[in-house]
């Protein structure tokens, strides 16, 4: 009986163990840095993800998307708080792109009635075929825009410095 509750033990232990390093490998699990600047006299909330993914070469994700949803702007140029929660929705809905490594999101920008997401992916319709996947029926009035080829990720790589 002591022999099976020791086992039993150390495997509840080891689950633990394993389930905090897993938690820790999540792509959600990395840090932003937050800035503002100005656009056409509003204000623009700017979100840098504050250094390149482990693992990720820039150059293997060359392909800089742009995702953008348009909204109308309060007095400030800022969306309203509902708005920030379907967000935040969509955020959470398309996060798994990143762990599948078929594109990061590194920068947000909210401000002067639009959201833009940029993302670099390895391949754009590999890119566009996950979200479709994640977006069954795409109920989110948001369109995609192929901005440039970036091997060295230079945008990203100007804004993170902005934020500094």
């Amino acid at each position: 009986m002591k022999q099976t509750a020791s086992i039993l033990g150390a495997t509840i232990l080891a689950s633990l163990l394993f389930a905090s390093v897993a938690a820790a490998a999540t792509p959600g699990n990395f840090s932003w840095l937050t800035y503002e600047t100005t656009k056409a006299d509003k204000v623009v909330k700017m979100k840098v993800r504050s250094e390149i993914p482990p693992g990720a070469t820039p150059a293997q994700y060359p392909n800089l998307i742009e995702m953008h949803w348009k909204y109308t702007p309060g007095a400030t140029g800022m969306p309203a708080p509902a708005l920030l929660t379907e967000f935040a929705r969509l955020e959470a809905a398309i996060d798994p792109i990143q762990g599948d490594r078929v594109a990061y999101l590194m920068i947000v920008a909210t401000g002067n009635g639009d959201r833009t997401w940029l993302w670099y992916a390895a391949d754009p319709k590999t890119f566009t075929a996950a979200l479709n996947n994640l977006l069954p029926g795409h109920p989110f009035p948001i369109t995609l825009h192929l901005a440039a080829n970036e091997s060295d990720w230079r945008t990203y790589l100007a804004t993170r410095g902005k934020s500094r």
